[in-house]
């Protein structure tokens, strides 16, 4: 575990690493950053491929990131780094005194899709469509992971899985969760190919309620953009067009809610089959 000390912001590797705070430089360099113990500690547990890690030397190093430091199986680069230069790495008002470079998972989805087709009965996948709030879509793969879903897939004009606040929203599930950024038409006609049901959210004056769905063993629940909502095009290839009901005054839910909604209410009655 090599470990040096950097305390200028004018450092080539630190002006490298500040190049992931956005989406260019984080899809040119195939890398992205975390902060905070939380997120490193999660990085390392999970065993991604974690690069380097920068700590405020003044502070010291989490005693439970390092812990996992300890049993992580790559090697990594450990930096204690002056308050400037975590400060310039950080995205948020308080920099939280660690940060980690973790390199870009590539899953390929074929082989992904074969490997679960052939070793378990059911699936539960959640499409979505553009969605566009850093927020919306970190909760989402956090409850997403909480519920058991097999995988999300990102629909081509989302938002950049590996921005910073999409990061700290899911809590590490992102980690944890296989995410593909797919053409969701594509996916959607492989899908049903396979014998695979597709469940479109939409308030379309022919939807049904969320819970008069019998939901199939292997499912695929579209969430649509914050704003417009889901695509025509996956309406159309849509086997059950479903809504949640609003009893108040509302004019709908929140897209990180209803996909909650919806996968949970999809476990309940998956489950309730095969008991």
């Amino acid at each position: 575990m090599a470990q040096e000390s950097i305390t200028s912001v004018q450092n080539p590797q630190i002006k490298r690493l500040h190049q992931l705070l956005e989406k260019k430089g984080r899809e040119a360099q195939g890398r992205f950053l975390v902060e905070g113990a939380h997120l490193v500690e999660e990085a390392l547990k999970s065993g991604a491929e974690v690069l380097t890690i920068l700590y405020d030397s003044e502070r010291d190093m989490d005693a439970v990131c390092r812990q996992a430091l300890n049993n992580h199986p790559h090697s990594v680069q450990v930096i204690a780094a002056s308050a400037a230069v975590l400060a310039k790495l950080s995205e948020t008002k308080s920099p939280q005194g660690i940060v980690a470079e973790v390199k870009k998972k590539q899953v390929n989805w074929d082989d992904w899709m074969t490997e679960k087709a052939a070793g378990q009965e059911g699936m539960l996948l959640l499409l979505l469509d553009e969605i566009q709030d850093p927020g919306n879509l970190g909760t989402i793969l956090r409850t997403a992971e909480a519920a058991g879903v097999d995988g999300v897939v990102l629909g081509k004009g989302s938002v950049d899985l590996y921005n910073g606040k999409v990061m700290r929203s899911t809590m590490g599930a992102l980690f944890r969760l296989p995410v593909f950024t797919r053409s969701l038409p594509e996916v959607a006609d492989e899908w049903q190919a396979q014998g695979g049901q597709l469940l479109v959210s939409t308030l379309h004056e022919q939807s049904i309620s969320y819970d008069a769905v019998p939901y199939a063993q292997k499912a695929a629940i579209v969430i649509g953009n914050e704003g417009r909502g889901v695509s025509a095009a996956m309406v159309e290839r849509a086997d059950y067009l479903v809504h949640i009901p609003i009893y108040g005054r509302a004019e709908s839910l929140n897209a990180a809610v209803a996909a909650g909604v919806f996968v949970y209410e999809a476990q309940r009655k998956r489950k309730d089959r095969l008991i």
